[in-house]
């Protein structure tokens, strides 16, 4: 076990510092070092989870990790080559080694345990999906809305950087949509196609709401919140989707993000 510890930590280590190379540098080349340093974390992953369990490494174990070392290089990009930047490379590296420890523990026949284990995974994945959605805006040109100098005034989006936002926000769901989904349907095409809605549902709704112009990260907030509400909506049985009570309860959560999005441009 202890073996084990050290060697999610020197991983962690690893992979943190490949993000934050991937963090420095500019333009494509940002993007293209964002898909070396993913797959990079998914190939480490796919090392530690196989020395685990010899039987088999299930394919959506991989999305967590690879999309975790991307939200260290999205977010250290974001804040840039300053001191703020080691406070998020120091956060990434606990966030990689939480994921890591949860996708072992993961492993195995299903039962009691393994099923709680699951169920810890969705705060793990929408709060991911609140910081990769954060670094994408941050990488993509205007795609947070920041106010321009001496005005309130957002800065405007052009179409290219929106359609580049929403292809980006909409992969990151696919991946984490699939990692949730691959716990409840272990069938690949059922897995897949929930995925896929996920992309879409999470797409459009970045492209509203960066339409929309919400101010610095209450955008990608929002989105994560749409995340989750999807993701509950897909996991619940047809028997509790019509529910009142299931009904009630994120009927809540959806009036409070639009009335978080309507404050906003209340204020304006």
């Amino acid at each position: 076990m202890r073996t084990e510890r050290a060697r999610v930590a020197n991983i962690s280590l690893l992979l943190v510092g490949l993000a934050g190379l991937a963090s420095l540098l500019g333009s494509a080349a940002f993007w293209l070092g964002l898909l070396i340093a993913g797959s990079a974390a998914a190939f480490v992953a796919f090392q530690l989870l196989g020395d685990v369990d010899p039987r088999g490494v299930p394919i959506e174990s991989l999305a967590t990790p690879a999309v975790a070392t991307m939200c260290v290089a999205g977010l250290a990009h974001l804040w840039g080559a300053n001191v703020s930047m080691i406070v998020v490379l120091v956060g990434g590296g606990v966030l990689l080694a939480v994921t890591l420890v949860l996708e072992t523990w993961l492993l195995g026949p299903a039962n009691e345990a393994r099923a709680r284990r699951e169920r810890q995974l969705i705060p793990l994945v929408v709060l991911m999906a609140f910081l990769a959605f954060a670094g994408a805006a941050g990488a993509v040109f205007a795609g947070l809305a920041v106010p321009l100098p001496g005005t309130r005034q957002p800065a405007a989006i052009d179409g290219g950087s929106l359609l580049l936002l929403a292809v980006v926000d909409g992969a990151i769901a696919f991946l984490l949509g699939y990692r949730l989904a691959a716990t409840r349907a272990p069938d690949l095409s059922e897995a897949l196609w929930a995925a896929g809605t996920f992309a879409v549902v999470t797409g459009v709704a970045a492209a509203l709401l960066r339409a929309l112009a919400l101010p610095l990260l209450l955008g990608p907030a929002v989105l994560a919140g749409v995340f989750y509400l999807w993701s509950a909506y897909r996991a619940a049985p047809g028997a509790e989707r019509r529910s009142v009570g299931w009904l009630w309860e994120y009927l809540v959560l959806l009036i409070a993000l639009v009335g978080a999005v309507a404050w906003n441009l209340l204020l304006r």
